[in-house]
């Protein structure tokens, strides 16, 4: 695969080169930048539940699914080497989400076409959640990538042949991918989908042999993963991945409603940055693109389509619509399906004159997509996976100011981030779990952006008014609150 890249490399034109380059240094910018974001709720659950424990813990845990245990494992290496400051826990996740532009761009130039690869990989560069999660201490990017590599893989082995060696790079890739999160069974099964439709139609009777060396390397990948699991299953039973609350199937009114608000959430999610006028046209491309393929493609079956099908079985089998951020994966295709729209267009007796300006485009198109999403803080405004920003700033203010006998409150997103950053801080982050009794004040945290006010956390029992009060206001700071409750009866 390696040699396919640099002879790809090799027979592209200069003005494609510095494209590439341009498109690249500009994803760089934009996940860079990233790095330096607030801790979210989900990446702070990561470090102080998984990388952050015992090695026993981080690989034998599994209280929740934060733990991408493939992730774990190469973050908490970097901790030990580095210590645990944002950038050490994203890093793993820059490199492989760094990694998604140019594997898009070879994807699009094995089963597309090099226009088509452009523009795809320049709107892959800029989209904003390729960008969060290329900058967010989760194992998202490792599955992204992992898909885009075993479609390269797998093109390979179908236009010449599987060797020991490329089986042996497609059964890694799949492990690799399924020890990061289990739903790597999506993107798994949608390049196994694409590849035996592919060597079916193309080679009748003669794809009895792949199909079968297939079936051994997915038996390899299948070892491997149970292999990385097993600390998890001894510990916790199989449940805990195969039947916890997040995949346990859904009733089927409820499936409906989660299948239609979540891939609403889907399409607005990579609409991002752009206006709601030029995503509507790059959504009208994409919709080209994939009506259109078969003049511009290579594959004889469409990638996208064997992923839209397969993902259709998977989720009519377990009838749970995952989150939004799962299908990930496929906005590489959509871009390159957006990208052989544009080739389309170039085509054309008309089209024709704008070719040679095309990697120009290109890369002004990755430019500009990463400098609209600084100019509207896209990353800022996106609240997946829960933005707590004055997490660091209300921590180092309370280590000055908390006591022995407070009793730290902080409702979901603050309080993962707020107890990682007083870690760094050095704070106690006990009090976030001192009991009641023992407690003589009340520090309230909340998280205005999400509706929380300090009248809803009287109503719902957080504090106990009966105990302790008034409550006064204390520290505002970005977008947290902190409120302050005396235990009645206590000595001024």
């Amino acid at each position: 695969m390696i040699d396919a890249i640099r002879a790809w490399w090799r027979d592209e034109d200069d003005a494609t080169r510095v494209a590439l380059v341009v498109i690249l240094l500009a994803a760089a910018v934009a996940r860079l930048s990233a790095l330096a974001q607030p801790m979210r709720y989900d990446e702070s659950v990561t470090y102080l539940y998984f990388i952050g424990q015992p090695w026993a813990t981080a690989i034998g845990g599994y209280e929740f699914p934060n733990n991408h245990l493939l992730y774990t494992v190469v973050a908490k290496l970097g901790v030990m080497l580095a210590g645990n400051a944002p950038w050490v826990l994203r890093l793993p996740a820059f490199v492989a989400g760094l990694a998604i532009v140019p594997l898009t761009f070879a994807v699009g130039r094995a089963l597309y076409s090099s226009a088509a690869a452009l523009v795809g990989t320049a709107l892959a560069a800029a989209a904003t959640q390729l960008v969060l999660f290329s900058a967010s201490a989760r194992g998202y990017a490792f599955v992204i990538a992992a898909y885009l590599a075993l479609l390269l893989v797998a093109e390979r082995i179908r236009a010449a042949g599987g060797t020991p060696r490329r089986w042996a790079a497609f059964a890694l890739l799949a492990a690799a991918g399924l020890a990061t999160i289990p739903v790597m069974l999506y993107p798994l099964g949608a390049v196994c989908a694409w590849f035996v439709l592919t060597v079916v139609i193309e080679g009748g009777r003669a794809a009895r042999r792949p199909l079968g060396e297939m079936t051994a390397a997915l038996l390899g990948a299948a070892s491997l993963t149970v292999l990385a699991y097993l600390p998890i299953v001894r510990a916790n039973g199989i449940a805990a991945v195969a039947a916890n609350k997040f995949v346990t199937a859904s009733p089927w009114p409820r499936f409906f409603y989660d299948f239609f608000a979540r891939l609403a959430g889907v399409l607005v999610g990579w609409s991002e940055p752009y206006p709601w006028a030029v995503a509507v046209l790059l959504g009208a491309l994409a919709a080209v693109g994939i009506v259109r393929r078969r003049r511009v493609t290579r594959a004889t079956v469409s990638p996208l389509l064997a992923a839209y099908v397969w993902s259709a079985l998977l989720l009519l089998a377990t009838h749970r619509m995952p989150y939004a951020r799962i299908w990930l994966w496929m906005l590489p295709l959509v871009a390159l399906a957006a990208g052989s729209a544009a080739e389309l267009l170039l085509a054309t007796a008309r089209g024709a004159r704008f070719r040679p300006a095309l990697p120009a485009v290109a890369g002004v198109l990755a430019v500009a997509g990463v400098a609209w999403g600084f100019a509207r803080n896209s990353l800022g405004t996106d609240a997946d996976t829960g933005v707590f920003a004055a997490g660091a700033p209300l921590a180092r203010v309370l280590v000055g100011v908390v006591q022995p006998g407070d009793r730290i409150l902080a409702p979901i997103p603050a309080n993962a981030p707020l107890q990682y950053y007083l870690l760094r801080a050095g704070g106690d982050t006990a009090l976030l779990s001192t009991p009641v009794a023992n407690a003589t004040r009340e520090i309230i945290v909340l998280a205005p952006r999400y509706g929380q006010t300090i009248q809803q956390a009287i109503a719902q029992g957080m504090v106990d008014t009966a105990q302790f009060g008034p409550v006064a206001p204390g520290i505002h700071a970005r977008d947290g609150e902190v409120w302050v409750a005396e235990r009645k009866g206590s000595p001024p």
